[in-house]
């Protein structure tokens, strides 16, 4: 069997810079994408589609693709579902690091170190 994804039109591609401690709060991409570290390293945590209802998308003024959970510290009093989200796979990309983020899948993104990573999004 042959694996595609998408059609391998190249959409966009992101060069992220930051300081120690630089955090991506949880949300997904509409389109695959490879989170590429190029400098430093990067903590990443990621939450299956099948997730979305427990994780408060669009809730407190976000964007509809971006949780309000801060799931660093979640405060369960004010988002309870997020306790029966799917547990998370959890990675750390060091330097020439790739990782491949499919689709609608949500991820959260801090800076262990200085970093410098890129993204690249395709159709």
């Amino acid at each position: 069997p042959t694996l595609s994804v998408g059609q391998g039109k190249l959409h966009h591609t992101m060069l992220w810079l930051g300081p120690k401690g630089t955090v991506s709060p949880l949300h997904f991409d509409p389109m695959d994408n490879i989170l590429i570290q190029l400098v430093g390293s990067k903590r990443v945590r990621l939450f299956s589609p099948d997730s979305t209802q427990h994780l408060y998308a669009g809730n407190d003024g976000n964007q509809y693709n971006t949780s309000a959970v801060d799931i660093e510290r979640p405060d369960l009093d004010k988002y309870p579902l997020f306790q029966e989200a799917l547990p998370a796979l959890d990675c750390e990309l060091d330097e020439g690091d790739s990782l491949f983020i499919p689709r609608k899948w949500w991820h959260h993104v801090r800076s262990v170190t200085m970093s410098a990573s890129a993204n690249v999004w395709w159709r």
